[in-house]
């Protein structure tokens, strides 16, 4: 599902006016008409209107309601001499149907139904001033409730940041296409229940930012189908590198998770001493043991040469859970990582220690990979301290795809996935249940099941990344990692065959 910045609706606008001769005031009367089935519930209707076209939208939205028998109040935190353009278009038939058309005062809200919030558009930039911040104000202390024109005045359409007041809508309506403002934090938190609203504007261009949807998911992810040589080996083999001393849990996630999500054999690769512990919570993983460091870290003589036997049997590796990042684990990963051409994704120390020798991938060019940092681990690659990384991640996580020739899934309140070619999706929201040690290992081990069945290192990462989200969102907070790991075969079902929203 597309995502358009401001710049992107600009142009489209553009040029379905002054390329394909589409009215312009015919858009505006389509998003009026959206707008209006939105608010066709409530029967006392009050429009804060300023002198854009998101004015507009209100404008023609206004003038619908009113025919349909509504009782329509439009509020102005601009003079009319200022309306110009196609908000002008529209607020002369409004004017002449009879509906209330005044300035704007806190009084002027009381006894209304809704409050239907037409304020400031995609292009508003910075913090709402003057009569227009007021009416923010106003309207949200209210207590009525509040739909949004296309996004809640005050929030960045591109960013979803909100440097002053803004609108804490109760639903808000979109028009021809979703704004990243409306799925970033914090502004997705004031967006409500979202719908997208088609109003017959074509964009042309072809799309740099998406939302991956429930239809995609079901389509791409690889089948696992009854058949005469359907056994363990024809659904992928997956090699998890991982764990240390005190960090046997994590292993032990990633490659349980791998198992759930589909891999028919797991090998897991630990620190020979950790081999008891790890055997005795995971009895499906195939356990061997590596020589290890006085530190009981990966590492130690002849680990590489252990491993690469395994390295041939697999179909994809997992890379980084629990592995610490001291040098001789730098020396190892560097030594595994020179060694393989397989799918792979790094995680936790595996980013740590590459984020040391920064030079690694670069030189590994032609593989699927994936990266999934969390912001502190992105930030280390960068050399970005985390809250920087929060503020512009859109932008970071995209550099760090082409910076490292991977495809990088930064997770987080909305997981944002990038390529090394541009492209940037977004996933579902997913639950708060997800914030809890060890979730992130079991996101490795289904990616890392994926890229062994097949999928494209994008795909996996966007599969993945769905999957861990919707079975997140299928358990309370205060769920524990392993749950999270064991509900992800009823996240499977509900993928296939479930009623599953994408907004």
């Amino acid at each position: 599902m597309r995502i358009a910045t401001a710049a992107e609706l600009r142009e489209a606008d553009r040029q379905a006016i002054d390329d394909l001769g589409i009215p312009g005031a015919c858009l505006m009367q389509s998003a009026g008409e959206a707008l209006a089935r939105a608010c066709a519930g409530a029967q006392r209707i009050a429009f804060l209107c300023g002198k854009g076209n998101n004015g507009g939208d209100g404008f023609a939205a206004a003038r619908l309601l009113a025919v349909a028998g509504k009782e329509i109040t439009v509020l102005l935190t601009t003079s009319e001499e200022e309306i110009t353009g196609l908000a002008a278009t529209h607020l002369a038939p409004l004017r002449a149907s009879g509906v209330t058309v005044a300035p704007f005062s806190d009084a002027a809200l009381a006894g209304h139904d809704l409050l239907v919030d037409c304020l400031l558009g995609t292009g508003t930039r910075g913090a709402p001033r003057g009569l227009v911040a007021e009416a923010i104000r106003a309207a949200n202390a209210s207590g009525i409730p509040l739909v949004a024109c296309d996004l809640p005045s005050g929030v960045d359409a591109d960013t979803g940041e909100v440097p002053g007041d803004a609108i804490r809508a109760r639903a808000t309506v979109t028009l021809s296409a979703l704004k990243p403002g409306l799925l970033l934090y914090p502004g997705a938190e004031l967006v409500g229940e979202l719908t997208l609203a088609p109003i017959g504007l074509p964009i042309l261009t072809p799309p740099t930012q998406e939302l991956t949807t429930i239809g995609w998911v079901r389509a791409t992810l690889p089948k696992r189908q009854q058949g005469r040589d359907a056994n363990k080996g024809a659904f992928g083999t997956v090699l998890v590198v991982a764990g240390a001393r005190g960090m046997a849990g994590a292993a032990v996630l990633t490659a349980t998770a791998a198992l759930r999500a589909g891999a028919g054999l797991v090998y897991l690769a630990v620190p020979e001493s950790l081999v008891a512990t790890v055997a005795a919570l995971s009895a499906e993983v195939v356990v061997r043991p590596l020589p290890e460091t006085p530190d009981g870290t990966h590492g130690g003589e002849g680990a590489l040469e252990t491993l690469l036997p395994l390295v041939a049997r697999a179909d994809a590796i997992a890379l980084g859970p629990g592995l610490t990042a001291g040098a001789a684990v730098q020396d190892f990963v560097e030594a595994l990582l020179t060694h393989t051409n397989l799918p792979l994704v790094i995680d936790a120390d595996g980013l740590n220690c590459i984020a040391q020798r920064a030079a690694l991938l670069s030189r590994l060019s032609g593989r699927e990979r994936v990266l999934t940092p969390h912001p502190g681990e992105l930030g280390r690659l960068l050399g970005l301290p985390t809250r920087a990384v929060q503020a512009s991640r859109t932008e970071v996580v995209g550099r760090v795809a082409q910076n490292f020739g991977s495809v990088t899934l930064l997770k987080g309140a909305r997981t944002l996935v990038a390529s090394p070619a541009g492209q940037l999706y977004y996933n579902r929201e997913g639950s708060v249940s997800l914030a809890t040690a060890g979730s992130g290992d079991v996101l490795t081990g289904v990616i890392a099941a994926l890229l062994a069945q097949g999928l494209t290192a994008e795909n996996a990462a966007r599969c993945g990344a769905y999957w861990h989200a919707l079975a997140g969102e299928s358990l309370p907070v205060g769920s524990l990692a392993g749950e999270i790991r064991d509900a992800l075969p009823a996240a499977r079902l509900r993928l296939e065959s479930g009623d599953i929203g994408d907004l």
